[in-house]
């Protein structure tokens, strides 16, 4: 589907959110009144009646459509995209590509049959929610032609949204015969990966906090576009500064109740120690030693699991085997399940002093140690008891793209270069088609020239004005010191 296909499928549905109030009534214009030609192509406010109303459906809403100025904005968009439109059907004549096979014709209509019945239950779902699917048929029927109405007001129709198409398709044809020789090779690839590189070590080789905070961010985007239903298209850093490590742990599963008085206590002892407000004097307060006591409770509970573990540690037992055997729950799954997925199950979890996407007792842990090979002494955090193993230094430096990221930025870079080769191509065709505008409307590049007027303008008001007000305190300064 291209730009304009998905355009036109959203402006259906804005057109029923956004209510037909939103819709400027303007009668001003003649079907017949001349806008633009373009070469021997003719263009009235006939033809760009709709995508106007179409427009003002889906963005009206934040403009105040009773003023000119506004009205006159939106007319100028519209203008604006039926010249690209003819300009795009003059040179799929020139190339022989404005005739489409009968399958490309059942295609595109088949398209816009989908978009119009998608756009129509749209409108039942949101102003007929109530209605079920065993309602009448009359009463189904008459709904259904409500909303066809609605949309007819707006501009739209089945017969309407099939003809577009189909001419939208013919535009397919063009772009991709004006796209057909961009590539994308390795060595592009690879100069792009190198100046990601270059710009994050600049970045972060010094800055460890600000790498930590930024892949945070970037893992809280990608959550929230998994959230919605998209992909997050933002990329982890790809420069490590030093001062991470590599390790392993063995979570221990805790009694529930045990955790819970002891979570419990440590959230009321940290209130109290930032509350600014007066505490309730009803209620007891909670001591350290009652937390200390509530965590010990927890680390005895495990004494003979932790003492068991350790007396294979030093009889040399292999510390994946020790998270096989002791990182299970009681239903037998795992306590945590990354250390048995990769790329972590191989080369541990990357853990630095500044890191805040693990919990504080598995990172104070994993720090815990100096040397290589060291196994940390039990730490517990909410999820359980960590027992860590400090395998390895991670070293600073570039970060490897994988295979498949070298794939994803292989698109995005044709899918950037097509869209620069598209605009560029489309702009010099418009320049070159001898477009002639009337001046029955404002066109964009006169609304935009007098905007960009209007600013510099208001800039040098406002300086004059400083000029003034400086000049004025000058000479006040002046008097002062004469007195």
């Amino acid at each position: 589907m291209t730009k304009m296909q998905k355009l036109v499928s959203l402006l259906l549905c804005a057109c029923m959110l956004l209510g037909a109030s939103a819709l400027a009534q303007t009668t001003e214009l003649a079907s017949d009144t001349l806008l633009a030609t373009v070469g021997e192509d003719s263009i009235t406010w006939a033809d760009i009646q709709n995508s106007y109303n179409g427009y003002v459906a889906s963005y009206g809403a934040y403009y105040d459509m009773t003023q000119q100025s506004n009205i006159d904005l939106f007319r100028a968009v519209a203008l604006d995209n039926i010249v690209t439109e003819t300009v795009m059907m003059q040179k799929a004549k020139e190339f022989g590509l404005d005739q489409l096979t009968e399958e490309e014709i059942a295609s595109a209509q088949a398209t816009a049959d989908a978009d119009w019945d998608s756009a129509l239950q749209s409108y039942l779902s949101y102003y007929y929610s109530d209605m079920t699917s065993d309602a009448p048929q009359e009463e189904r029927n008459a709904a259904l032609a409500e909303a066809e109405a609605y949309y007819n007001d707006a501009g739209y129709s089945l017969e309407i949204l099939r003809t577009n198409y189909v001419r939208y398709a013919i535009f397919n044809k063009v772009e991709q015969m004006m796209l057909k020789d961009v590539v994308v090779t390795d060595e592009d690839v690879e100069a792009a990966y190198q100046a990601l590189v270059a710009a994050d070590k600049e970045l972060y080789e010094n800055d460890i906090v600000a790498y930590v905070e930024y892949n945070s961010y970037v893992d809280q985007m990608a959550l929230y576009a998994a959230y919605y239903g998209n992909v997050s298209s933002l990329d982890h850093a790809w420069y490590r500064p030093e001062g991470f490590r590599a390790v392993k742990h063995i979570l221990l599963e805790v009694d529930s109740e045990l955790m819970n008085a002891y979570t419990d206590l440590q959230a009321r002892y940290e209130e109290q120690m930032t509350q600014e407000s007066e505490t309730d004097e009803t209620a007891e307060p909670v001591t350290e030693a009652q937390v200390n006591e509530a965590k010990a409770a927890i680390l005895n509970s495990l004494a003979d699991t932790i003492d068991e573990i350790n007396q294979k540690i030093a009889e040399g037992v292999d510390f994946d085997e020790l998270i096989a055997t002791y990182a299970v729950k009681a239903d037998g799954s795992p306590t945590d399940a990354g250390m048995l997925s990769e790329p972590y199950m191989t080369s541990g979890y990357e853990v630095s002093s500044a890191s805040t996407n693990y919990v504080q007792g598995f990172v104070d842990a994993a720090f815990s140690v100096d040397q290589i090979g060291d196994v940390s002494a039990p730490f517990l955090s909410e999820y359980g008891v960590h027992i860590v193993k400090y395998i390895g230094d991670v070293p600073a430096g570039p970060i490897e793209m994988t295979d498949e990221q070298r794939e994803a930025k292989r698109q995005s870079l044709l899918e950037s270069q097509k869209s620069e080769l598209y605009y560029a191509t489309l702009e010099q065709w418009i320049q070159d088609a001898n477009v002639v505008y009337t001046g029955a409307i404002p066109t964009m590049e006169e609304i935009e020239n007098a905007q960009t007027e209007a600013a510099a303008a208001t800039t040098d008001d406002t300086a004059a004005t400083d000029t003034a007000t400086t000049d004025d305190t000058a000479t006040t300064d002046t008097a002062s010191q004469g007195e």
